[in-house]
């Protein structure tokens, strides 16, 4: 892909998988509200949770979606994040960068109040003030999370749940939907997905699918509730109880959490109606741990109902 001759909107995110696909999908959807073009700077050696891939892995765009995309006019990887000159037009949270650094903690450092201030806060990006709309160039340069422009009222998210409930922000984040619908996996991956599915359907229940997601690796427990026996409840809700038999979808992140889970909290007549997508790779810190953990994001976005972990993007 070559790219535009015209004014470029320029995003880069230096975290996971799923935060990449959150902020691109919110620059397309900006870019079209100015008329910009997308410039995607991919990081080639970054993986789960945004840290470095595990041995000379490395990866690119293209090992996971096709390459054409409306609205990007071009893909470029790079191998570390882009340091921005001063004064650049746009968003700069390359900073954020120290609240999550590796031994941070170990080493005593404490985040100034303007930095968690800043990291808390919502993200807006408004394209349409002249200092932007002169610049040839304007970066969306993030650690995480999506970006809004003042017509979405992203404000109003800083808040979220607490005074504003559950699905004020869900209004902003239906609205991605079809920016995301633009982002198409490769035929590998789609193939592996759509198999699941179709052997899911087609079994006991199957007319109904549940789809649950326990993010288990890098993001602790945010309420009082028992995860496991609040699971545990939901597949048998969904296995045992007359006229709501399903198939569940079970994903995580986590290897040793599902088998534990499944050997110790549900019940065996409702183990039958559970498939997971096991693939040893999918726990490695990886090019091939990255991908097929897309089988799993794409196949609970084929399931009817779904479950998911508070606070995380792959939910």
């Amino acid at each position: 892909m070559t790219a535009d001759t015209g004014k470029q909107l320029i995003t880069t995110v230096t975290s996971g998988l799923c935060n990449r696909l959150w902020v691109l999908a919110c620059a397309l959807r900006l870019a079209d509200q100015c008329g910009r073009r997308v410039v995607l700077l991919w990081l080639s050696r970054t993986g789960r949770f945004g840290l470095p891939f595990e041995g000379d892995d490395s990866s690119s765009f293209e090992d996971f979606f096709l390459p054409d995309v409306e609205g990007l006019a071009a893909i470029k990887s790079v191998a570390t994040p882009p340091t921005l000159q001063q004064g650049s037009a746009g968003l700069d949270y390359s900073d954020l960068y120290e609240l999550t650094r590796p031994g941070r903690v170990a080493e005593g450092l404490r985040p100034s109040p303007e930095l968690i201030a800043k990291a808390t806060g919502p993200r807006i990006l408004d394209l349409h003030d002249p200092q932007l709309a002169e610049a040839n160039d304007v970066w969306i340069h993030l650690s995480t999370m999506p970006v809004g422009g003042p017509d979405d009222e992203m404000e109003r998210y800083a808040a979220y749940p607490s005074r504003l409930g559950a699905h004020q922000k869900d209004t902003f984040l239906e609205s991605l939907s079809t920016y995301a619908g633009r982002i198409q996996i490769r035929p590998p991956v789609r193939q592996a997905v759509d198999e699941l599915v179709t052997g899911m359907r087609s079994g006991p229940g199957g007319g109904r699918l549940v789809g649950i997601h326990v993010r288990g690796t890098d993001l602790k427990q945010r309420s009082a509730v028992d995860r496991n026996a609040r699971l545990a409840e939901i597949v048998h809700n969904h296995t045992l109880v007359r006229g709501q038999a399903a198939q569940i979808f079970l994903a995580c992140d986590s290897e040793e959490w599902a088998t534990e889970f499944l050997k110790t909290w549900v019940r065996p007549q409702s183990r039958a109606a559970i498939t997971t997508y096991a693939d040893p790779g999918k726990y490695e810190n990886s090019d091939v741990g990255a991908q097929t953990a897309l089988i799993d994001l794409y196949t609970l976005a084929a399931c009817d109902v779904i479950y998911g972990t508070a606070g995380s993007s792959f939910s």
